[in-house]
């Protein structure tokens, strides 16, 4: 026991001198450090005195750079009161200046608008004699050489009604033209050609009728069938739906109920824990399980014999995968499915498989494998169809 503990001593001696060795070279490093320290703070303070006597030199130069900077604020006070003064004389000029523009204005608006009324009275002038000779065939000093003409009741009328008068006289003279001879077969030919256009305007009007109501009808007709269609649909949809969620409510609304043609629809889905809500606002997988019950919904008005699907439980868990099969399978019946996806549940559930596979490189082959109900019916798997 005591040579144990001998050793253990010894062992732990050994350690300590270790140790001891560790800190005696951290304790050198130390002493390192504090001189480097030391010398910092030596060179710092000697940098402080520096800039004292750099403060104290610039205090004394700080005095005549104030009484400069003071004569300086006087001149530049002085020079802003002769600014103002020249300012305000400036402000006076520019206000009679600008008071001579406007009279200089309005005198040259004046004498504007009189050039235009006498180049006006000009041309009216200029007018009234050629009018009087291409229609008169006189000239203004034969005008003055005729008698004032007899006016009604003595008075003459204005200018206005002067005007009004000869036009009408005018208009009389010019409408009677000369005697027409074939006036009675111009009369006759277009009586025929109105006869003729009243029928097919007749004949438009009638075929504008029927084609209108016939827009209606099929309008009718259209909305009736939309609307069974509709309400089929959404009864179906409901039920797809609560079969695939196991639960919950959905139904289709229509954006606008008095134009149906035109409206547009709103799925509203609500799943099991959840409020009703827009499609759009659920998850990616709810709005895959809410698609599906509305494809199905669709299928079950019009089914047809063959449906693809392509990969169309990519989005879903194994839950949903589940009640997806259970969905198709019920449909099996009346259809036959091709469904493209990579799920092993979905692929467990059908009745054959058909896949591609690249033995070599650049060569594809095709293997088809037919899973049979019964375990005593031998399995048939087809001859592989190589595809470079």
């Amino acid at each position: 026991d005591q040579r144990v503990l001998l050793g253990e001593r010894r062992q732990r001696v050994a350690q300590l001198h270790a140790q001891r060795e560790d800190l005696q070279l951290r304790m050198a490093e130390l002493d390192s450090v504090i001189q480097e320290r030391r010398q910092g703070v030596d060179s710092y303070q000697a940098r402080m005195e520096e800039l004292q006597q750099q403060a104290t030199a610039a205090q004394g130069r700080l005095q005549p750079l104030e009484n400069e900077w003071q004569q300086h604020n006087e001149a530049l006070a002085a020079a802003r009161r002769d600014r103002e003064d020249h300012t305000v004389a400036l402000r006076h000029m520019d206000s009679s200046l600008h008071e001579k523009r406007t009279a200089l204005d309005e005198l040259r608006s004046c004498r504007s608008a009189q050039d235009v009324a006498l180049a006006e009275q000009r041309m009216r002038r200029q007018n009234i004699v050629d009018r009087l000779a291409q229609e008169y065939h006189l000239t203004p000093e034969e005008l003055e050489a005729q008698p004032d003409p007899e006016w009604p009741d003595g008075v003459e009328p204005d200018r206005e009604t002067q005007e009004t008068l000869i036009a009408e006289i005018r208009t009389k003279l010019e409408s009677m033209g000369p005697v027409n001879l074939i006036a009675i077969e111009e009369h006759e030919e277009l009586e025929e050609r109105f006869t003729f256009l009243t029928n097919q305007q007749n004949d438009l009007v009638q075929a504008k009728q029927q084609l209108l109501e016939m827009i209606r009808r099929i309008n009718q007709t259209t909305t009736e069938m939309f609307q069974r269609t509709f309400d089929a649909v959404n009864g179906n949809f409901q039920e797809t739906f609560k079969q695939l969620f196991g639960g919950g409510s959905a139904k289709l609304v229509l954006v606008d109920d008095e134009e149906v043609l035109e409206s547009g629809i709103e799925i509203i889905a609500r799943p099991p824990g959840k409020k009703l809500q827009s499609v759009s606002l659920l998850s990616g997988g709810e709005r895959t399980m809410t698609a599906v019950a509305l494809l199905f919904a669709l299928y079950m008005v019009k089914p047809s014999p063959f449906c693809m699907l392509d990969e169309l439980d990519a989005a879903l868990d194994d839950a949903n995968i589940n009640r997806f099969v259970q969905m198709v399978e019920g449909f099996v019946k009346r259809s036959q499915f091709v469904v493209i996806t990579h799920n092993r549940q979905t692929i467990e559930a059908a009745d054959a498989l058909y896949g591609v596979t690249m033995e070599k490189f650049g060569v594809s082959k095709i293997m088809s494998v037919r899973f049979h109900k019964h375990a005593d019916e031998p399995p048939e798997e087809a001859a592989p169809a190589p595809v470079s």
